[in-house]
Formats: C-alpha cells, sequence, structure tokens
C-alpha cells in the first residue's frame, strides 16, 4: 500500500482570498484546522475540516487534507468519500487521484481503482512512484498480469533498487508461469536485502515449480537457518512465503515461529472490537466462514454436503465471501445450503469484522490460513468470541487471536499441540470433509490417455511444486525394480515437464516412461483416474484433494507421513477408507509397500475392491456423518465459553486428553 500524498498548505498564510474574504470566524477555524494537521492530531484536524466542508470557500485541497486525517484515523469510507469530492472539484488533480485510488484499494474496490488508474495513464500521476505501484497492485488482483508486467516496469525504473518492486515482478512471473524467470526476480530481492525471508522462499519455491533441483539442500538449509533468524527479527517481510514452507523440509517449530511473524503483523494494525458473548444454550448457533473460494474451487467442493445436512434448528450458517462470482452449479449449491451469503468483495477488513460483529456470529471460521487471498486480518480484529481455523490452510496460523484449529487424531495428534498456536480441537476421523453426491464418471481408456494397455502404471496429479528430488529419486528406483512400470504425471507447466525428464535421464530411467497429463475438466480427469493401478503420494507436502479424488475413484495411495500437518493429510484420508496400511513412516517402507503392491497384483485389486464396495460407508465420504460431528465440535467450543472456560484442546473420542 502506498503513502499517502504531502500537501504543502499547512499555515495561515495558505488560506485562499476567498477563504479570507468570506469571514474572519471562518478563516481562524480554517488556520486552526491547519495547526492540527502541522502537528499531526489528525482528529482535531478531521472534526476541523469536517466542519468547515459545507463552506464555500472549501477547495478541492481541503477536500484532500480531510481525506488525509480520516486516512490516518483509519476512516477509510469517509477518506474514500472526501477524495471523491476533491477529484470532482479538480478532475486532473493527481494527487486527489492518489488518495482516491489508496482507499479504493484498501477497500479491495479493485475495478473502480483501475478506472481511475487509466484515467491518469500518463501525466504528473505517473511520476508517484506509489500511485504506479498501486496500477500494478489493483491490475494483479484482478489477475490482469499479462498487464501489470509492464507497469511493474515503469515502477522499476522509478526505483531500480527497491526489492518489493522486484517482489511483485516475481509474483506476476509466477502467475504466467514462468518458473524459472520468477525465480530470478525473487532472487534480486533477496540479494538486495538480504533480510527479505519471503524473496528467499519464494526463490526456492519458484525453483520447486520448475523442478529445477540444482543447489536445493543448500537452499533448504538456508531457509530452516532463516526461520531460526525470526525470533530476533523485528521485520521477518515473511507474507506470502508461509504456504510455500509446506513444500519443504522444515522443522514444526520453525513454521509456527515465521506463521507467527505474519500474523503479528495484522494484529498491529487492528483494533479489537468490543467482545460479546456466545449465544446462550438452546439458541441456534451462529456460525461464520470467511473465504474466497465459495466458487467452483476445491475447499467449496469439500465442505457443501457437510453444509447441507447440518442441523438447522441448532447452528444457523452465514458465508462471508470475497469469491469471485462464477455462477457455477457449484456456487449456487453452497449459497443455498446457508442462511446468508454475503458478499464482502468491496470491504476492508477493518469493514468485514465489523459488519461480523454486528451480526453477533459466536463461531468464525477461516479456511484460508496464510494461502494466497486470505483475510486473516478480519481475525485480529476480534469480531466473534470463538474464532477457528479449518481445512484452507494445512498447519498453525500462529495467530493467538485464532482459539482452536480443526484436525483429527492423524493430521494434529495432541502430541503435536506445541507446533500449533490454536489449540487443537480433532475431528473423530479426518478433518477433510467430502461431496458423497458428486460425480463418478464411467473411467476412459488408457488408448484414449495416451497409456500402453499392459502397462503398470504409478500415478501422481500433484502440483509440480510438490515434487521434491527426494520423492522423485524413490519414485526412479520403484520404476527401475518394476521393469513394466510407468510413472504418469500431471503436465503443470513446460519447465518441469522438460527438467523432470532430464532428471529421469540421469537418474538411469527412460524419460519415456514418464508420461504426461494435461489439465482437464473435473469430470474427464477422474474418469481417467481408474487407468493409474497405484497413486504416489508427495512429500513433504501431500496430495490433499487430489487424493480425497483418487480414493473415491477407487485407486489405492502409498503415501509417506512427516511431522508437519501438510505432511500428514494422506494418512488422515487413507484411515479414514480403512487403508492405514498404506501410510508410511520412512521412505524405505514406502519404496517397499509401492513395490509389493505392484508384484502382487491380486492383493493390489483386493485394495481397489475395497474402495468400490466400501464407498458409501467409509466415514470419509459421508456428509451427513461429517456434519453431525463439527457440530459436535462446534457446541463443546461453545459450551466452554458458556462456563467461562478458555479454550482448551478438544480429542477426538478415545484420545487421550491434553495435561
Amino acid at each position: 500500500m502506498s503513502a499517502l500524498p504531502r500537501f504543502a498548505k499547512s499555515t495561515a498564510g495558505s488560506v485562499p482570498a476567498a477563504v479570507v474574504q468570506g469571514g474572519r470566524r471562518y478563516a481562524q477555524s480554517h488556520e486552526a484546522a491547519y495547526r492540527a494537521v502541522k502537528a499531526g492530531d489528525w482528529d482535531s484536524a478531521a472534526r476541523r475540516l469536517c466542519a468547515l466542508s459545507t463552506h464555500s470557500g472549501f477547495t478541492a485541497h481541503d477536500w484532500l487534507v480531510l481525506a488525509s486525517a480520516r486516512h490516518k484515523l483509519g476512516r477509510i469510507e469517509e477518506a474514500q468519500q472526501a477524495a471523491e469530492r476533491a477529484l470532482a472539484l479538480e478532475p486532473d488533480n493527481h494527487k486527489a487521484a492518489h488518495i482516491f485510488t489508496i482507499t479504493l484499494v484498501h477497500q479491495n474496490r479493485w475495478a473502480e481503482a483501475l478506472a481511475v488508474f487509466e484515467r491518469f495513464a500518463s501525466g504528473p500521476a505517473r511520476q508517484q512512484h506509489d500511485f504506479v505501484v498501486n496500477h500494478a497492485v489493483t491490475l494483479q488482483q484482478l489477475a490482469r498480469h499479462q498487464d501489470a508486467v509492464p507497469v511493474l516496469l515503469e515502477a522499476m525504473l522509478q526505483q531500480m533498487a527497491d526489492p518489493a518492486m522486484h517482489m511483485r515482478l516475481g509474483v506476476t512471473l509466477k502467475a504466467l508461469k514462468m518458473y524459472q524467470e520468477s525465480a530470478e526476480s525473487f532472487l534480486t530481492a533477496h540479494t538486495l536485502d538480504p533480510k527479505r525471508f519471503a524473496a528467499q522462499v519464494m526463490v526456492l519455491h519458484m525453483r520447486q515449480y520448475a523442478c529445477q533441483w540444482k543447489g536445493y539442500a543448500t537452499s533448504r538449509a538456508g531457509i530452516v537457518e532463516a526461520m531460526k533468524a525470526l525470533e530476533q527479527d523485528d521485520n521477518p517481510r515473511g507474507e506470502g512465503a508461509v504456504w510455500a514452507l509446506a513444500a519443504i523440509e522444515h522443522p514444526p517449530v520453525l513454521f509456527k515461529k515465521a506463521c507467527g511473524q505474519v500474523a503479528a503483523k495484522h494484529q498491529r494494525t487492528a483494533r479489537p472490537l468490543t467482545p460479546r458473548a456466545v449465544s446462550p444454550a438452546g439458541q441456534r448457533l451462529r456460525i461464520g466462514y470467511v473465504s474466497n473460494d465459495f466458487h467452483n474451487h476445491a475447499t467449496a467442493l469439500l465442505m457443501v454436503e457437510a453444509l447441507e445436512h447440518r442441523n438447522q434448528e441448532r447452528c444457523e450458517v452465514t458465508l462471508y465471501s470475497h469469491s469471485r462470482d462464477d455462477g457455477s452449479p457449484l456456487q449456487k449449491r453452497v449459497r443455498s445450503a446457508c442462511e446468508r451469503y454475503v458478499d464482502m468483495r468491496a470491504m476492508s477488513e477493518q469493514q468485514m469484522a465489523q459488519a461480523i460483529h454486528a451480526d453477533g456470529i459466536d463461531i468464525l471460521v477461516d479456511l484460508k490460513g496464510h494461502t494466497f487471498g486470505n483475510r486473516l486480518g478480519v481475525f485480529a480484529h476480534r469480531p466473534a468470541p470463538i474464532q477457528v481455523a479449518w481445512l484452507g490452510f494445512p498447519g498453525t496460523c500462529g495467530a493467538d487471536y485464532i482459539d482452536y484449529i480443526i484436525g483429527d487424531p492423524h493430521v494434529t495428534p495432541l502430541a503435536h499441540a506445541e507446533h500449533y498456536s490454536e489449540h487443537i480441537a480433532q475431528m473423530p476421523h479426518s478433518y477433510q470433509p467430502n461431496d458423497s453426491q458428486r460425480q463418478r464418471p464411467q473411467a476412459v481408456t488408457r488408448g484414449q490417455c495416451g497409456l500402453p494397455e499392459d502397462a503398470l502404471v504409478l500415478g501422481c496429479f500433484n502440483q509440480s511444486f510438490k515434487i521434491g528430488p527426494d520423492n522423485f529419486a524413490a519414485w526412479m528406483r520403484i520404476l527401475q525394480a518394476v521393469p513394466n512400470s510407468l510413472l504418469w504425471l500431471l503436465e503443470d507447466n513446460e519447465q518441469a515437464t522438460r527438467n523432470l525428464r532430464s532428471e529421469a535421464q540421469a537418474s538411469g530411467v527412460d524419460p519415456a516412461r514418464l508420461v504426461f497429463a494435461p489439465r482437464v475438466a473435473t469430470a474427464l480427469h477422474l474418469s481417467r483416474l481408474p487407468l493409474a493401478d497405484l497413486m504416489l503420494d508427495n512429500w513433504p507436502c501431500n496430495a490433499h484433494t487430489t487424493a480425497s479424488d483418487a480414493l473415491w475413484m477407487g485407486v489405492p495411495i502409498v503415501t509417506l507421513s512427516g511431522e508437519i500437518f501438510a505432511s500428514r493429510v494422506c494418512a488422515s484420508l487413507l484411515y479414514a477408507v480403512g487403508l492405514g496400511e498404506l501410510a508410511c513412516d520412512s521412505v524405505a517402507q514406502y519404496e517397499a509397500t509401492a513395490i509389493a503392491l505392484l508384484r502382487d497384483r491380486e492383493r493390489l485389486q483386493r485394495l481397489r475392491n475395497h474402495l468400490d464396495s466400501g464407498r458409501m460407508g467409509f466415514p470419509l465420504f459421508d456428509g451427513r456423518r461429517f456434519a453431525h460431528d463439527l457440530e459436535q465440535l462446534y457446541q463443546r467450543m461453545a459450551d466452554r465459553a458458556r462456563a467461562g472456560l478458555p479454550p482448551a484442546a478438544l480429542p477426538a473420542a478415545g484420545e487421550a486428553p491434553q495435561p
């Protein structure tokens, strides 16, 4: 976010002649307002200028100063209105345009901001670095990344040594799937500012997307050392990087520290709202979900049936959405499953928090964590008495304003409590809901997918950043041990495809044994999954929705469980379908399990039959059971709050409580 423009007028001598002629009292009040501005007394300045704003002598400059004062006070909507008045009086005033766009950006009103930027595509406004930066950010937020590139370069020419500009360019190049080029931008940012933790992480993360692993071990070790240093670093600049850490092996306690640094930044600027009590027992619990994924997205797909089967006499649900409106059947289904759907796209985090607080929500659930497009800052304002993290982010938020994290005995064992800033609340089976109503299309043929009929097909359809050198090496050893096998991967991007083939060659495996599948619509993707004999999972970041897709279509998965949430998801899903035997604890066991299954076709077929015949009875695919268990967990949270007790670990039935 850019700085406000500076205003020259701050003394009595700057009062316009027309104002002086309007009367001494007005002139004195005007002079007092500008003395308050000069002293930094923004509250007094705003009150005085507002009182004068109906006077005929009140100028565009005065409206600008009033907008600035209101912005300083965090009164964004009022600041926007004042800036808009200034721009109406002087349509070519570039300072008015600048502060007006700042207030629109604060409120996530990207389309409106873009119209102003396009009006001021040339002229003095383009000499303001912050104005150009905000133009680029607006294009990025509107997913117009190709258009953002020249604007970013324009801003970069003004301040070439600003590491933030190279970070922004890296983000846009990532969106354009130019991962190796993106890595170079992040590397430049890290070179300019060696303490910029996010840049350091994103260099490796972009190389992971490209499957470019030269120097991987050294880079990973450097990131772990930087995570340790975050304890003393007051400004880690880790925004956007913590999700990337899920695919980089590291001690879990350090992940909590890194997330905590980012979460604390939200807290420093938040204004906690007046605390309120949970609704009395006997009244419906008011539950709110915050996300930008209430459209045709994996999060909506996973949770829709649980919403549909909730007990409407006990729970009232509101979706607080900052999602795009795609008009998809899934979006319509999610909205109709709840009492209320509130579009918050054009609100600041403070405005969102105030609206949620006014709605009297008892339990507010964040579905994003530190993933891209989150509004975690809403929770820093404490709009609800109970605040919960669930589903969208595989790990702790590191925020002391989030009370609980919903997991299960496998992803969040109570023994891992020190890895979480939240208290662990366990579902009895898996933390991941699923939709038993989704389609299960007829399988296509191998010929249609370019697969040989007689080969043993090992599949993995995760994004390329989840494929690391260690798990790829294990896959190559499995292929070498099973001669008539091939590896079927998602064609995520050209750079990864090229580099993976080179890595296979270097491992002594014919690159032709790697077959890449294009991205296709969901129905076609599901229909091709049964063509795989066995799925191989990644580590340290497992398959999540991709894993439940495979199990839904009857394909077993071999996984390796680690210490962090992201590396334990697939095990959770396997236990929820009665295949915990496929969750391994070591690389050697992982390889041996996969090889043994490929050599024992009868056992492999029994596992597939188990998934096919038991599908509708597994807890993983029982939306009604999941809805009931989730409500029970929410009730336990509410009961503690009603009893005046602080949040505490809520173990699943049969799990020992935390001491």
